[in-house]
């Protein structure tokens, strides 16, 4: 899961292409297909630039961003003088320019034609609707590539360059989701924590009078239900993270129980190293394999020596945030 703010899944940035070329005016595209070592933002971060001279989004400042917004401003200024604009594919490495992070991006750069509409589009009613659906860029002609939106999965959970195909692909359209079961004390601290850094957070809880709305504004939903039931009511991917902070030892392994399975890419549980105990037996004792136990983060958190709710959450946050990060994928690449 990412902030999707400055990616291609920001429907700011897909509804600006759309409406700019609806109305014949050109844009640019620079994106980050592929990063290696320290940089301010990483593969799957995109920057449009728009004949007015403004943009939304960026590719992590500093001189990549000077290059990024140069090379797009050419590219506009050729598609509005009637001439020819090619695409441009190049490894931006800290040896060729001097970058102050050290880390090396692939940074690509593209004029949008009104011929992309297929595929901005494609990502919008993927998005609408909710399924997943997955952007393939094609590099192999780097002066003028192709896009297109798939909706087989092949397993692809996070953005991956091909070097040797030249190919891209990303997971677009529906986000990743935070479940957070447990709309208590923590829950509440929680919720805005995480959607200020860019989770999509649902809250669950079994107790009618948790559960309003009104006291979770940054969720995107609030569901009240019983806790064995939840497949009923949630549809948990392997892209997702679960927080579980129920009122008790057994509303936790309950949920627990109907989660693991479904292997999101995180869980978290509140409690102390006994109640660890409790809830891994518990789990193994229902059929739930060690493995997936052991995967459960409990107790929740980095060990912050956080103590009121506002600290847990922070704590809980860090660790997701941790969690999210090591998701990106770390491939060698030649230049």
């Amino acid at each position: 899961m990412n902030d999707v703010a400055g990616t291609i899944n920001d429907q700011q940035i897909i509804s600006a292409a759309r409406a700019e070329l609806a109305a014949g005016r050109p844009v640019a595209l620079a994106s980050l297909l592929a990063t290696a070592g320290s940089m301010p933002r990483h593969e799957g971060a995109r920057m449009l630039a728009l004949s007015d001279g403004s943009f939304i989004g960026t590719v992590g400042g500093g001189n990549i961003e000077f290059i990024a917004q140069a090379r797009e401003g050419e590219l506009l200024a050729a598609a509005a003088a009637g001439q020819p604009a090619p695409a441009s594919l190049e490894w931006m490495t800290h040896a060729k320019n001097d970058m102050a992070c050290g880390g090396d991006a692939l940074l690509a750069v593209r004029l949008l034609t009104a011929e992309d509409e297929g595929w901005l589009s494609a990502i919008a009613g993927a998005a609408e609707s909710g399924d997943a659906a997955w952007l393939v860029e094609d590099w192999s002609d780097a002066a003028a590539p192709a896009a297109r939106v798939v909706f087989e999965d092949d397993g692809c959970d996070v953005p991956v360059w091909d070097e040797g195909a030249k190919l891209y692909r990303e997971p677009v359209g529906a986000e990743p989701v935070c479940y957070v079961f447990g709309g208590g004390h923590v829950g509440r601290a929680l919720v805005p924590v995480l959607a200020s850094v860019g989770f999509v957070v649902e809250v669950v809880d079994d107790r009618p009078g948790i559960c309003d709305p009104a006291a979770f504004p940054a969720a995107r939903g609030v569901t009240c239900g019983a806790f064995k039931d939840l497949d009923d009511y949630t549809h948990i991917t392997p892209r997702d993270f679960v927080v579980v902070l129920t009122h008790g030892h057994l509303g936790d392994a309950i949920v627990l129980e109907h989660v693991l399975p479904h292997r999101p890419a995180y869980v978290g549980c509140i409690g102390s190293a006994r109640k660890a105990g409790f809830v891994r037996r518990t789990l193994e004792e229902h059929g739930i394999s060690a493995e997936l136990a052991e995967s459960v983060h409990l107790p929740i958190g980095d060990d912050i020596l956080a103590v009121t709710p506002a600290e847990i959450a922070v704590s809980i946050a860090a660790q997701m945030i941790r969690c999210r990060a090591e998701l990106r994928p770390h491939r060698p690449h030649s230049k």
